[in-house]
């Protein structure tokens, strides 16, 4: 297991956040908020820049954590698929391994008309990525969405292309009621090529560091240990979730500093 880290957790100023990261030891980066957009926004010219940024620290982008997936099941997906292929040409210019999708925005009754819609979009981004060597990472969000719950996140494993694997976000599990370690884990642990990191009371958005939520984090561990899991843990903490748009740079680096001390603990237990 390698940690890793979403940059903008630390700041949108990808200089300050790459060097916080440094400072941390932290080498292998999630590249999601920059400069004020998404990832997938990035000019050329930015993405240059960003590059230059990247390969004069020694950082190794893993993933792009793109929003696509987050639009509505019944809106035209052909500004995903544009968007999407954006995230495609990033990912070569970066060098990253990793796409970042969601499952569709949809009401309960849409996620059950429209399940072979989702899954059928999907397999066009799966199509697209495929011969660039690239894997659609799923992130399990907490509800509203085509594939959120444990059982539905594993049908779509199921149904899609090897190259639809899984974000096992436990966090999201715990905010909707589950037991992430009992109940989701066993389901797409076969399917999970990283994990997003931070901890919540159950039922909550009360974001905190490993260890101070009910996410059960030595258990996931300790199993991702046992079942010799190589994939990444890629720090997200959402510390000062209720003002996070307000948060200081000086604050976000704070609070980072304690989740990925946090982590490191729980790891330096296994």
């Amino acid at each position: 297991m390698q940690i890793c880290a979403i940059t903008d957790e630390v700041s949108q100023d990808l200089a300050f956040a790459l060097d916080v990261l440094a400072g941390d030891g932290i080498k292998n980066i999630d590249l999601r908020g920059i400069w004020g957009g998404n990832v997938v926004n990035l000019t050329d010219e930015q993405a240059a820049e960003a590059q230059r940024l990247i390969q004069a620290g020694g950082f190794t982008v893993i993933a792009l954590s793109t929003p696509v997936g987050k639009s509505q099941i019944t809106a035209d997906f052909a500004p995903e698929l544009a968007r999407f292929q954006r995230a495609v040409e990033l990912a070569q210019h970066f060098g990253a391994g990793y796409l970042r999708v969601f499952s569709f925005f949809a009401t309960e009754d849409e996620a059950r008309e429209y399940n072979g819609e989702a899954l059928d979009r999907l397999r066009q981004l799966c199509e697209i990525a495929a011969p660039y060597g690239l894997i659609l990472a799923h992130e399990n969000e907490e509800g509203g969405f085509c594939a959120w719950r444990p059982e539905e996140c594993l049908a779509f494993h199921e149904e899609l292309p090897e190259n639809f694997r899984a974000l096992f976000e436990p966090c999201s599990f715990t905010v909707m009621g589950y037991d992430p370690y009992a109940e989701a884990l066993p389901l797409l642990r076969p399917y999970t090529v990283y994990v997003h990191v931070r901890d919540t009371p159950r039922g909550t958005t009360h974001y905190g560091v490993v260890g101070e939520g009910d996410v059960r984090w030595l258990d996931i561990l300790a199993d991702l240990k046992q079942h010799d899991f190589t994939g990444y843990l890629t720090l997200e903490p959402h510390l000062g979730w209720e003002n996070y748009a307000k948060l200081t740079d000086d604050v976000r680096t704070n609070n980072f500093r304690r989740a990925s001390a946090a982590l490191r603990s729980a790891l330096a237990t296994l």
